[in-house]
């Protein structure tokens, strides 16, 4: 291990400077809202558990890399574990000896430490291939244990003889019907005194949504609610929320709770009027989300987690996020299959 390499544990994001946070971000192979200061510091405050392990890995006394960490029950996750899309270690891990001296300082806080389990890892990162380099070193021994789909619509990909997305025939069909029915209305805000109020409105439209299903919606439950005031205060004065809402006859008929960020259009949390789900409400608010991402410039529209089959219709990439688990090897589980409760939380 490179000896030039020290670290350090903070466990309070108030103690971590939002500035250096954000510039190590932008110096590593992840960088997405989900790591952001911002979204991490409002998901501890609402799901936070056992204790947080926030290690910071320095050469010379400058940040190389940031470990966002919690530790319950023995076990170590990331910070963010349920509801984050993509997670990874903060910074550049490239170094020899930076993702080990993390790990390893990490354990060694943990008392009767059991091992690390990393959920939703992107698979064009390196650190899946630099967690089994790095577990021989640690005595330990590493797992790959699932992984999710993630299509994407890359603008510059989409084939140049088709129409663009948001003109494809049955979108534009469904916008159509509204309006010969009725004045359809689109307005996107960013701004959190504009979206706090419309939040209440959201969360039972979606609660409607999803009543009559196997998968009830998440914001039965109170955290959930109350998660997203936190990010709407945290995110929206980045400039990063996206929040839409579409009314037909002055009746609110479908919204979005997304996210802009660095090029990327995240579609995250959609609800429509169940009452209304023969006209097609949320093909509308795709459309209109799609028409929005092209209008202010976004590369990528990020259809997050899930491969449902509209998501096919439009994506032009599907990624991978992997999940892996690190154990003594003494101890290790096999197979190992346990499964954390916040990380496997319906997006629904």
């Amino acid at each position: 291990m490179n000896a030039t390499i020290t670290t350090r544990v903070v466990n309070d994001f108030r103690a971590c400077d939002a500035g250096w946070w954000s510039e190590l971000l932008a110096s590593g192979e992840t960088d997405n809202v989900f790591l952001t200061h911002p979204w991490q510091s409002a998901w501890w405050q609402t799901f936070g558990r056992g204790r947080l392990l926030l290690v910071v890995a320095e050469a010379g006394g400058r940040p190389l890399a940031l470990a966002p960490l919690f530790w319950d029950s023995g076990m170590i996750f990331f910070t963010g574990s349920g509801g984050s899309d993509y997670l990874d270690f903060v910074g550049d891990c490239r170094e020899p000896g930076v993702l080990e001296a993390l790990l390893d300082t990490a354990r060694r806080h943990v008392p009767q430490f059991l091992g690390f389990r990393f959920y939703h890892l992107p698979e064009q990162s390196d650190t899946g291939t630099r967690l089994q380099q790095a577990a021989p070193q640690l005595g330990m021994v590493c797992y790959e244990e699932g992984e999710l789909a993630a299509p994407a619509l890359c603008f510059d990909r989409w084939p140049k003889e088709q129409r663009p997305p948001a003109d494809k025939t049955s979108l534009v069909r469904h916008e159509r019907g509204f309006r010969r029915q009725g004045q359809l209305d689109v307005v996107h805000f960013r701004r959190p005194e504009e979206i706090r109020p419309q939040l209440e409105e959201f969360f039972e439209q979606h609660v409607k949504r999803w009543e009559p299903t196997s998968s009830p919606s998440l914001f039965r439950d109170q955290r959930q609610r109350e998660f997203y005031l936190r990010v709407t205060n945290a995110l929206g004065p980045q400039g990063w929320l996206r929040f839409t809402r579409l009314e037909w006859n002055a009746r609110p008929v479908a919204f979005h709770f997304g996210t802009c960020y660095r090029g990327t259009y995240l579609w995250y949390k959609p609800s429509f009027d169940i009452e209304l789900a023969r006209l097609s409400p949320g093909e509308v608010l795709l459309r209109q989300l799609l028409l929005a991402a092209v209008a202010e410039g976004a590369h990528t529209f990020d259809f997050g987690l899930g491969d449902e089959p509209f998501k096919q219709r439009f994506a032009t990439q599907v990624r991978r996020v992997k999940t892996w688990g690190l154990y003594p090897r003494h101890s290790a589980p096999s197979p190992p299959g346990a499964v954390n409760e916040h990380a496997t939380s319906s997006r629904h």
